[in-house]
């Protein structure tokens, strides 16, 4: 193998296959990148078993194809220092791969490329097509909400369904729950229904140009995602998704109208006095003013106003704020509504449309 490839382009792809590639595991294979020439340009490989990738570079010349296997930690350090140079010259000799910049030259030891896991092709046609802006918009409004940690292993994805020309994203982690809708550029061959791997659904958000527009294949144990210049592929989520549609509310006596920015602002504003014991705000909700409120030992007490147009009668409840900064960080409208029924009942913000979220109360004491 010889290519001559354009440095930015290859720093591009190795800053997405290094968020793949493994840095601790028995297996030195899995901490390398497969380097692969062919007519259509340079593909680089990279897989931890559960998530892959194919990055396509094309501002590359190939004068000779062929393969070459390469730590992934070491041929990046190498790249990313190769600031000066506007291409590297990259020759593969067996089990060696020499990298050759103006007054540089590295010869890395790596493995037989046909040791590296096989990482799959797209098929020739996906389930749908979905704009890639319209895609990361969904999966800003929900990854945050997945679990952390894998008490229950389901919501540590984010639920995809797909119907008709109607996409629906959702994360839950037991406390709150955020729902995203979207609209597909084209049908879904038939009803469709994944849990996408947190990591995968990262991966989609660095990988993918707003200009984009993805092909999507769900298969039985695997979803792969198609962009201009990437194949992305990832094992699913297994188990049982909650069923959401239970903890959303449905009769909710009370709505109040908020500008977002000013309630995010307040909201910020209330957190100031809060700390690990008392982690929690008050929400006294008026004819047209909500009043926040908090307090934490040793620290004092805070208590901030923030306009509104209620509907319904007077109440207060209390949420953790974190929760609800989390959520009015991705809503993009200027106006909200917040809806709920009881302080001890779970309430829903939603913001145009598309986009809803359950956040269940706290016990203020």
């Amino acid at each position: 193998m010889k290519v001559i490839a354009q440095t930015q382009a290859l720093q591009d792809a190795l800053n997405v296959l290094g968020s793949i590639v493994s840095t601790r595991t028995p297996k030195p294979v899995l901490e390398c990148i497969k380097l692969v020439a062919t007519a259509n340009g340079l593909e680089l490989m990279g897989t931890d078993l559960e998530v892959g990738c194919r990055y396509l570079v094309t501002a590359v010349q190939v004068e000779q194809a062929g393969e070459a296997l390469v730590p992934a930690t070491r041929f990046s350090g190498i790249v990313r220092e190769a600031t000066g140079d506007d291409s590297l010259t990259i020759e593969s000799d067996k089990e060696a791969t020499i990298v050759k910049g103006t007054g540089s030259r590295f010869k890395i030891f790596g493995f037989d490329p046909a040791e590296y896991p096989a990482i799959d092709q797209f098929p020739a046609a996906g389930d749908f097509k979905v704009p890639a802006a319209v895609l990361k918009d969904m999966i800003t409004k929900t990854l945050f909400a997945t679990a952390k940690a894998h008490s229950h292993y389901a919501i540590s994805g984010v639920l995809w369904e797909a119907t008709g020309k109607n996409l629906k994203l959702v994360a839950t982690d037991g406390h709150r729950l955020a729902q995203a809708m979207g609209m597909l550029e084209s049908a879904s061959s038939s009803s469709a229904t994944a849990i996408v791997p947190a990591k995968f659904m990262g991966l989609i958000l660095r990988v993918c140009n707003p200009e984009d527009m993805l092909d999507v294949k769900i298969e039985d144990n695997q979803i792969l995602v198609k962009s201009s210049n990437a194949t992305l592929m990832s094992t699913l989520v297994q188990g049982n998704f909650p069923k959401y549609s239970d903890v959303i509310p449905q009769n909710c006596d009370r709505h109040a109208d908020i500008n977002t920015g000013e309630f995010q602002h307040r909201v910020r504003q209330a957190a100031l006095l809060t700390n690990d014991e008392s982690r929690g705000v008050k929400l006294s909700f008026q004819a047209d003013s909500l009043i926040m409120s908090s307090r934490a030992p040793e620290a004092g007490e805070a208590e901030v106003q923030c306009p509104i147009v209620l509907n319904g009668n007077p109440m207060d409840i209390g949420f953790n704020p974190q929760f609800l900064l989390d959520a009015l960080k991705v809503i993009d409208t200027d106006m909200l509504r917040f809806e709920m029924s009881a302080p001890n009942k779970p309430a829903m913000i939603k913001a145009g449309p598309d986009f809803l979220y359950v956040l269940m109360p706290v016990d203020l004491g």
